[in-house]
């Protein structure tokens, strides 16, 4: 583009004169709803968000429960759009994973309901009565007994659960939901819609009773019913070191780190914080270690925590005269001479004595009369030529 100005022809280019847009700032770019917009010189970027799939245009929800993981969730998983949740069933509470599912005791509360005696089960619990008394009906209060003849009344009917008396006298037996009737007609067996069948995780109705299995990335206890983590699946969850045990994986850490509260994360131990890290000068904390260093004139021994004073007097030309060494430096004394021959001329040109080596000693008197011992230190200057 060109325009006069005055007797002049200006001319801009008209990349200069364009504006810059931000398409997703304005919201006219085309990204998918699901989609994150990024906004990039002269052009933007369409992002899927985080459990959606596609190019950014067009994006579609994941089903993270459609795997054989189950989405990772021991007992349901349900979809719902961009993520998943885990529930557990009856009789159990999720865990704090978020996944995996663990019993709830129900005696903890009221004694479950129960007039006498509560026992917790995994994924349920029962009810028992004190000697003298039988359980009732309802599974929760408890009738005292009767030795007169075979009835319900009679502690010794022999009904698991539910006792009836039959019209020509007699009992029969029934079972609480969840359980069916053995086939000696009193006895009760479990199945797995009664508290998933005193299973931690997975539950398959069998004629002796259910068997218990558990998700993938656990085990089987050897109580037949409990699931234990692996290290074989995600480490068992620890930070660094897993070791499987009959009670579960053991999560350790390495030196310089310390196990947090929940049994598996690692966390660097500032070992500076606790006497200095046992360093005699500075302590440097590290990722799972620290380093000591020393001062300026002192050197780190051996065991590497320890420091100690560099003796600078016995290395070769430290100084022209005496050196005495102190610790973490060193000085070197020296007289004047032809003191009574330094006229007030000559003690100008003194200012700021040097020796030959170009090592500046301590600043000379401008004054006649009193000339104190100089202290040599390495620094080097342009030698003054006092001829």
């Amino acid at each position: 583009m060109c325009f006069l100005k005055g007797d002049c022809l200006l001319c801009v280019s008209t990349t200069l004169l364009t504006r810059y847009v931000d398409e997703c700032a304005q919201g006219t770019d085309d990204c998918h709803p699901d989609a994150i917009c990024q906004n990039i010189p002269k052009l933007y970027k369409c992002t899927c968000k985080l459990g959606y799939s596609g190019e950014g245009k067009t994006c579609e929800d994941i089903d993270e429960c459609d795997n054989d993981f189950n989405g990772g969730c021991v007992h349901e998983c349900f979809n719902i759009l961009g993520n998943y949740r885990c529930t557990c069933y009856d009789g159990f509470m999720l865990a704090h994973d978020g996944h995996n599912c663990l019993d709830t005791d129900e005696c903890m509360f009221n004694n479950g309901g129960c007039q006498h005696l509560c026992f917790n089960t995994l994924g349920s619990y029962e009810c028992r009565c004190k000697a003298g008394f039988f359980l009732s009906d309802n599974q929760h209060t408890c009738i005292h007994h009767s030795e007169d003849g075979m009835n319900c009344m009679n502690k010794d009917h022999g009904c698991a659960h539910i006792c009836r008396e039959a019209p020509k006298g007699g009992v029969a037996c029934e079972c609480r939901p969840g359980f069916e009737l053995a086939r000696n007609q009193r006895d009760c067996i479990l199945t797995c819609n009664h508290g998933n069948g005193g299973c931690q995780h997975t539950c398959e109705d069998a004629d002796d009773g259910p068997i218990c299995g558990c998700h993938p990335k656990y085990t089987v206890h050897s109580d037949g019913k409990t699931c234990l983590e692996t290290c074989a699946v995600n480490n068992g969850g620890c930070d660094r070191t897993c070791k499987d045990t009959s009670t579960g994986v053991h999560c350790s850490c390495p030196v310089g780190f310390t196990l947090q509260f929940d049994g598996k994360t690692c966390k660097d131990i500032d070992e500076c914080q606790a006497s200095n890290g046992g360093c005699d000068h500075f302590c440097k904390n590290t990722v799972g270690s620290f380093d000591c260093s020393c001062k300026k004139g002192f050197k780190l021994l051996t065991d590497e925590k320890s420091c100690q004073d560099i003796d600078e007097c016995s290395f070769e030309r430290t100084c022209d005269h005496t050196c005495i060494n102190h610790p973490g430096s060193f000085e070197s004394p020296l007289k004047i001479p032809t003191l009574l021959l330094i006229n007030e001329r000559d003690s100008s040109q003194l200012a700021g004595v040097l020796s030959k080596e170009g090592r500046r000693c301590a600043d000379f008197p401008t004054h006649y009369g009193h000339f104190p011992l100089l202290t040599c230190n390495i620094s080097a200057i342009p030698v003054l030529d006092l001829v």
